[in-house]
């Protein structure tokens, strides 16, 4: 366990900020109308003091690559069924089918004290598709996509690579 003072949480916060101060300079101060990130409480403060009237969403491979942690012990033979449940519930198309559906498995998995299910549902505008289907994110509501192409491209890039070797590895593949 890390024990962090409250001035290493303030030294965080303003290390985000100063990215968004960076971002929005690099971007002649034209804010994003979307922004996709993964699950950073600070970075999340930061855009909403940065960047109030871009729409952020959370990446849901980062929230689901925790669920093993989270729930897997707690739910046990269960687990495998309340992860398909999810699924469902996030793939919504209405707020108010994903509102009632949340409610009962909650009810159904009881769920209602676990600090990770509260988080979640507190923070369902940034993840939940039912209340980002109005926003533009290219069909991207998760960063794997541009994870796997990042990783893809690192087996033949490195710093010393030169422009032109890069461009003709990529040919031949």
């Amino acid at each position: 366990q890390i024990y962090m003072r409250s001035d290493s949480f303030e030294f965080l916060f303003l290390t985000y900020l100063s990215f968004m101060q960076a971002f929005l300079g690099f971007m002649k101060g034209k804010a994003p109308q979307t922004i996709l990130t993964d699950h950073n409480m600070w970075l999340k403060e930061a855009i909403a003091v940065e960047l109030p009237e871009t729409k952020h969403g959370f990446c849901i491979w980062h929230i689901l690559s925790k669920f093993s942690d989270w729930f897997s012990l707690f739910l046990g033979s269960q687990y495998d069924e309340w992860k398909a449940e999810f699924h469902r519930l996030y793939n919504l198309e209405l707020v108010e089918d994903f509102e009632e559906g949340w409610r009962q498995m909650v009810d159904q998995y009881g769920l209602h004290a676990n600090k990770h299910i509260i988080s979640l549902y507190s923070l369902r505008t940034f993840w939940a598709l039912p209340f980002l289907r109005r926003y533009f994110f290219a069909g991207l509501t998760s960063t794997c996509q541009s994870e796997s192409i990042n990783a893809f491209i690192q087996q033949f890039l490195s710093a010393q690579s030169q422009l032109d070797r890069f461009v003709e590895q990529v040919c031949k593949i």
